[in-house]
């Protein structure tokens, strides 16, 4: 069962669970404030979604609808794994469902004719202890822009697709760059890779967070993709070492987009 998420407290989160209902064949379920449409559950939820601990039975999956905030100010959709970078505490992270969710925006963002910037986001805030994979995909970044109707019917679309696609792109974890990640955003919208977890050049990186975050990818991330201008040589170094230990390859971003050209 693939459980979406939706908190009663977040605005563009309301936007996008009733365009899901609005778009999509939901029949509605006898748990209070939850849907069904195939193996796809939408719940409301009234509490904070950050924290969460524990989920229904038989859940496979959670994507979580929801805001996104940035001094910017910019209207934007995003995508991106959950996880506490600074404390080393990463949520399990489905590339292929990132994937999906930043391909599906992307197609939308043409076809409804909106000015949004789509981009991954680096890795950050929770929830990470649950065992499952966890994706969220967000509407930003003002209030205005949360209660859009075309922005809350593309992320709706974008969790949909996400939620029924097929397991199937090369998994890595991204490294360097910076918070919205434009390499990792180009690689995954442009070649079969599929990026989970993103570490910026901003948080320290160690052997063990990194080794974390290969592992905690849903089937072992295959490769390291790295923003190689996007990092310091410390940061390179501690990528070879990993890829090395674990058996895994180490790629640039801008020359696997070269060689998809």
């Amino acid at each position: 069962m693939k459980l979406i998420l939706a908190s009663t407290r977040d605005v563009a989160a309301n936007n996008i669970a009733s365009k899901l209902l609005e778009l999509f064949d939901f029949k509605k379920s006898h748990h209070p404030n939850s849907h069904v449409s195939g193996d796809v559950v939408l719940t409301r939820v009234e509490g904070g979604i950050l924290e969460l601990a524990s989920l229904p039975p038989a859940t496979s999956e959670v994507i979580v609808a929801s805001r996104h905030a940035s001094k910017s100010g910019s209207k934007s959709l995003t995508v991106h794994a959950p996880g506490e970078l600074e404390a080393g505490k990463l949520a399990v992270a489905s590339p292929s469902t990132v994937k999906a969710a930043l391909l599906e925006l992307a197609k939308i963002k043409e076809e409804l004719g909106l000015p949004h910037q789509v981009s991954l986001e680096a890795t950050h805030h929770g929830p990470v202890s649950l065992d499952v994979p966890v994706t969220f995909v967000e509407i930003g970044s003002l209030p205005e822009h949360w209660e859009d109707e075309k922005a809350g019917e593309a992320v709706a679309r974008a969790i949909m697709a996400a939620a029924v696609a097929e397991e199937g792109c090369h998994r890595a974890v991204g490294v360097g760059g910076t918070h919205y990640a434009p390499r990792h955003t180009e690689a995954t919208l442009h070649t079969e890779f599929g990026v989970g977890h993103i570490i910026p050049k901003h948080v320290e990186l160690t052997e063990g967070l990194l080794e974390k975050a290969v592992w905690r990818t849903q089937g072992k991330a295959e490769t390291l993709l790295l923003d190689w201008k996007g990092m310091s040589a410390e940061q390179r170094a501690v990528c070879q070492k990993v890829a090395e230990k674990l058996h895994i390859n180490l790629e640039r971003a801008r020359s696997v987009l070269h060689d998809r050209k």
